[in-house]
C-alpha cells in the first residue's frame, strides 16, 4: 500500500458502511474529517497477525478475508467479507490483531484512529450498538462454523459453505437453470482453506456434489442450486 493511494474520506464513502446507519450528523462530520480512504490490492495484506493496531478499518467495496494461520502453518479462512463491512473489532480494549486480513480482491478501505473512533463512539450511542451488534453477528457464525466442525461430512460442510456463498453472493441474472451464479472469485485451493481441509479433498467432493446436481462447475465459475444444497445439509 503505498503512501499516494491514501484520499480523505468522502460522504459517499461513509453511506456504503453499516455500522455507520442511523449515526448522528456530528459523528459522520468527525468520521468524515479524521477518515482516509486507502486502496488494498489483491493478495496483499493489510495487517498481519499479532500486529499492533492503530485504526479501525472499514471496507468500502470489495472482498477481503480473515485468515488465521495453525502452528503448523496452514491458513485457514475465518471470513470473508464484503462491501460495507467492519473489518476490525474497535471495543476490544487490546488493540493488537488476532487474525490477518487480506485483499481477496481489489479494495477500497476506509480507515480512522481508533482512539478518534473510541471518542466519537463513547458519544453516539447508535454507533456504538452497531458496533456490538456487528460483532455479535460475527460470533453467531463463528458458533456456526465450531458447529460444522463438529461433523465428519465434508461433502455437508462445503454444501453448506456454497449455499451461504450462494445466499449472500449470488447472481440471479447468471442463473443457469435453477443453479445460481456465486459472483467471486472461488478457486477450490480457496474452498478449502474455507473448510480447513487438503485441496484434494474438496476436489473430491465437489464432484460429488456435482453428481447430486447441488452445484456446477462452469468455465472456472461455480453455480449452486440452493434450494438442493439446503436440503441436503439440513437432512444428513
Amino acid at each position: 500500500m503505498l503512501e499516494g493511494d491514501i484520499m480523505k474520506a468522502k460522504n459517499s464513502d461513509i453511506e456504503k458502511i453499516e455500522v455507520f446507519s442511523g449515526i448522528s450528523k456530528n459523528s459522520i462530520v468527525e468520521i468524515k474529517n479524521s477518515a482516509d480512504v486507502i486502496e488494498l490490492k489483491k493478495n496483499k495484506a493489510l495487517y498481519s497477525d499479532r500486529q499492533q493496531l492503530d485504526y479501525v478499518y472499514f471496507l468500502i467495496s470489495g472482498n477481503v478475508s480473515l485468515i488465521k494461520s495453525s502452528e503448523s502453518g496452514e491458513n485457514r479462512v475465518v471470513f470473508l467479507l464484503n462491501d460495507g463491512s467492519m473489518i476490525n473489532e474497535p471495543l476490544m480494549r487490546k488493540n493488537t490483531s488476532g487474525i490477518e486480513c487480506w485483499g481477496f480482491e481489489d479494495s477500497k478501505i476506509l480507515r480512522i484512529g481508533l482512539k478518534t473512533f473510541d471518542k466519537i463512539m463513547s458519544k453516539d450511542y447508535i454507533l456504538a450498538r452497531n458496533c456490538m451488534l456487528e460483532m455479535e453477528k460475527r460470533i453467531r457464525r463463528l458458533y456456526r462454523q465450531l458447529k460444522n466442525l463438529t461433523s465428519s461430512n465434508i461433502e455437508k460442510k462445503l454444501a453448506a459453505k456454497l449455499y451461504r456463498l450462494g445466499t449472500q453472493y449470488g447472481l440471479k441474472e447468471n442463473e443457469i437453470d435453477e443453479y445460481t451464479y456465486i459472483n467471486l472469485n472461488l478457486t477450490v485451493t480457496y474452498i478449502a482453506k474455507m473448510l480447513g481441509y487438503q485441496r484434494e479433498t474438496v476436489s473430491r467432493s465437489l464432484k460429488l456434489l456435482a453428481q447430486k446436481e447441488i452445484i456446477l462447475q462452469k468455465d472456472r465459475k461455480f453455480y449452486v442450486n440452493i434450494e438442493r444444497a439446503r436440503e441436503f445439509f439440513k437432512k444428513f
